[in-house]
């Protein structure tokens, strides 16, 4: 445990280490959460600039922005109707680790399965041209991820490759694939591995960049004077993770910040949660990535009395029923949530009347609330809208050009943020550094608190190693 305040260390050296394995404890929620930030929200334009070329947020103030959802999803990718089956297919290449019982979102490739249906019956295909997913799983070994790379480099008719949740074997799978110059495209990016692959595009959010923006919440939507930050200790990407957010923290000039880390293996986190002045503190922010600590937290809380009394912020991966569980049923009254996604309870429109239907229609309705099987529609609609832009501008689909239209494409993305800027930070896949933030206001029912947020002006995460 430490309490750091303004001169917290750089989290430069505490990157992910690749092949890393979460608990097995952890993984069933990250299947039921959301995402490692994952993820929630309408896109639209309108927002500041997040990244650029000087990496850094040129939005301090972006949830003062408003943003239009996108609704219409067969407009955003360019088509209606099914496409035709005479024209020859357009072949995608999806990985996830999806054989094992520790795979973190097998949904994901669930929600791949409907996109296709969906391009390839309602937007006209990909201007005309049938979809293809060529499915490989990872079932948690290093072998068998560069084995998926390397039959994706070689299939010629592959031309782009997009990933899951994947946290074994990322190198692996990158390093088969990167001779072919193939462009692999992530949601959430759960290894800082991932965000220096060349041909990468993470168009969601990272483990590096995903708790940036706490900073900027707690300074200026909170009005934080002092901040209590706890995280599970023997997880690489929270330790990243909250040394980025105690960096950003004292980046805004909190002099206060006590930041403790606690291992999987405490349930009764007393011990912790009073080393970092909880009770006695402006905020509380709990980085993690979803798992028993989320129940773990809220429990103890209760039984401090305080549950009610402290103002906790916490990623998304703990809207879960795990969670509610331990607040008789219903998530804790008044927590803040960050995503960088869709809100199930906030009734976005992208929601409730868009992924909802869409699920519904290929039997698959109690999956739409879940953002790995959202974020698995966004990426083949996303896709499918970039490659059908190459073919309506008379190009063909190859890895150069639709790398170079990745590179170009500033947003907005679906269920994600409304501005990309993909090569302009200091990792070559990030494309984004937004979230949003909601409150818990009600059983069931979230309420944004803010739009989309970057870091604070000017902070830089240090780059992954």
């Amino acid at each position: 445990m430490e309490s750091t305040a303004r001169g917290a260390r750089s989290a430069g050296s505490r990157t992910r280490r690749e092949g890393g394995e979460r608990s097995a404890a952890l993984r069933p929620a990250l299947v039921a959460g959301a995402t490692l930030a994952l993820a929630i929200g309408v896109l639209g334009v309108g927002v500041g600039v997040a990244g650029g070329a000087t990496q850094q947020s040129h939005s301090q103030h972006a949830y003062r922005f408003k943003y239009k959802p996108i609704t219409n999803y067969p407009a955003y990718v360019g088509g209606h109707g099914k496409a035709d089956p005479k024209l020859s297919p357009i072949y995608i290449g999806a990985v996830n680790q999806q054989t094992s019982t520790g795979a973190i979102a097998p949904a994901w490739t669930t929600g791949v399965k409907v996109a296709v249906d969906y391009v390839n019956q309602h937007t006209d295909g990909i201007d005309g041209h049938p979809v293809r997913a060529v499915y490989c799983a990872i079932p948690t070994t290093v072998g068998s991820a560069a084995k998926c790379g390397q039959e994706f480099a070689d299939n010629p008719k592959i031309t782009a490759v997009i990933a899951g949740a994947i946290d074994v074997g990322n190198t692996a799978l990158e390093a088969a694939l990167e001779p072919s110059k193939k462009p692999i495209f992530w949601d959430v990016s759960l290894s800082a591995v991932d965000e220096k692959e060349p041909q990468g595009f993470i168009w969601w959010n990272t483990d590096t960049y995903v708790n940036a923006p706490d900073a900027t919440f707690a300074k200026t939507i909170m009005h934080a004077k002092s901040v209590s930050l706890i995280y599970p200790s023997n997880i690489p990407a929270e330790v990243t993770q909250a040394n980025v957010v105690a960096d950003g923290l004292s980046y805004e000039g909190l002099k206060q910040v006590y930041k403790v880390g606690f291992t999987a293996a405490v349930t009764n986190l007393s011990a912790p949660l009073e080393a970092a002045h909880v009770g006695h503190t402006t905020l509380v922010i709990f980085v993690n990535s979803g798992g028993p600590d989320c129940s773990n937290v809220a429990l103890t809380l209760k039984s401090l009395g305080l549950l009610a009394k402290v103002k906790l912020e916490v990623d998304v991966p703990c809207a879960t029923p795990t969670i509610a569980k331990a607040d008789g049923g219903q998530l804790p009254h008044d927590w803040y949530y960050l995503t960088a996604q869709a809100m199930p309870g906030s009734k976005t429109p992208s929601i409730t009347t868009v992924a909802k239907k869409i699920f519904a229609e290929y039997g698959k309705a109690p999956l739409y609330a879940n953002a790995w099987s959202e974020m698995g529609i966004s990426e083949i609609l996303t896709l499918a809208k970039l490659d059908t832009a190459l073919l309506k501008a008379h190009q063909k689909i190859t890895p150069a050009t639709l790398f170079k239209a990745a590179r170009a494409f500033k947003g907005p993305i679906l269920q994600g943020a409304p501005h990309l800027d993909c090569g302009a930070y200091s990792t070559p896949a990030t494309c984004n550094d937004l979230d949003r933030y909601f409150q818990n206001t009600a059983p069931t029912v979230m309420t944004p608190v803010s739009t989309w947020i970057g870091p604070p002006k000017g902070f830089k995460p240090p780059r992954p190693r």
